[in-house]
């Protein structure tokens, strides 16, 4: 059984660093210089038709830069709904400092009956760093197809916890680790096909992040200095190899790409 995740969203739970008033400031936003936000980028770009200007919906959206990124950039409407009260103040503090329209929801994505005005409405639902935290994962993915208008597209990235991240991330934080449900590409297809999705594509993106490990807040200094050195050895690492080889010969690998993706479409 997967590790409870719950305090980690919360306000000093670790994983939101940031406050509002940060980043109403300076909104976070992805990067396309960087090597892993271009591919996912691309990614969105392969499977999405933005000239329709898609309504979508990101679940579990936390303070996403996506969701301002998305709208901004692809001229789209793009709403959010996360659980936790302080991560969809940080999401809405997001794209106003962005200057972004959207609109948060903060309420439990996988409870139909309190979305009721929400079912149908979108042509795009994803998540990002959501699903790997769920025993039942399944049973989830077929109560957000209900988002979905007829023939609606389905975004899923977890991350990739096999291989160099997988000894990263029990490394650096054990107890992190178990929160986590570790998936292949085949895992990952298969939770959405037992949902009701039609495959349209699943894989492996962008190249080798030194910084996808994380720690919580308790963890001891020794261990905290072990995982920043490492995190830091590893994306030298890669950036040495991109630049001296080209970021053209940056395979998005099983044993090294960061995140796990799957494409789907309701049936």
């Amino acid at each position: 059984m997967v590790r409870s995740s719950a305090a980690v969203w919360k306000e000093g739970g670790g994983y939101y660093s940031e406050t509002e008033e940060q980043l109403r400031r300076n909104p976070l936003l992805p990067n396309p210089r960087q090597l892993c936000h271009r591919r996912v980028i691309e990614l969105f770009d392969r499977y999405v038709d933005w000239s329709a200007r898609p309504r979508l919906l990101e679940i579990g959206c936390g303070r996403s830069p996506w969701l301002a990124y998305f709208a901004q950039r692809k001229n789209c409407s793009v709403f959010g709904i996360d659980i936790e009260p302080f991560a969809a103040q940080l999401a809405r503090a997001n794209l106003a400092g962005a200057g972004a329209k959207g609109e948060v929801f903060c309420g439990d994505g996988f409870d139909l009956a309190a979305n009721k005005s929400l079912l149908q409405r979108f042509d795009l639902i994803y998540s990002w760093g959501v699903m790997e935290h769920f025993d039942d994962p399944a049973r989830r993915l077929s109560r957000a197809a209900e988002y979905l208008r007829p023939g609606g597209r389905i975004v899923t990235l977890v991350p990739n916890l096999q291989g160099v991240n997988s000894l990263m991330q029990r490394i650096s934080d054990r107890e992190r680790y178990e929160m986590h449900v570790v998936y292949d590409r085949k895992k990952l297809a298969a939770i959405h096909e037992d949902a009701g999705f039609e495959t349209i594509a699943d894989g492996y993106v962008g190249f080798c992040d030194g910084y996808l490990a994380a720690v919580g807040p308790d963890v001891g200094r020794a261990r905290l200095f072990v995982h920043e050195w490492l995190c830091w050895m590893l994306s030298m690492s890669a950036e040495a190899w991109c630049r001296t080889l080209g970021k053209t010969f940056a395979p998005e690998w099983k044993w090294l790409a960061p995140h796990v993706f799957y494409v789907g479409r309701r049936r």
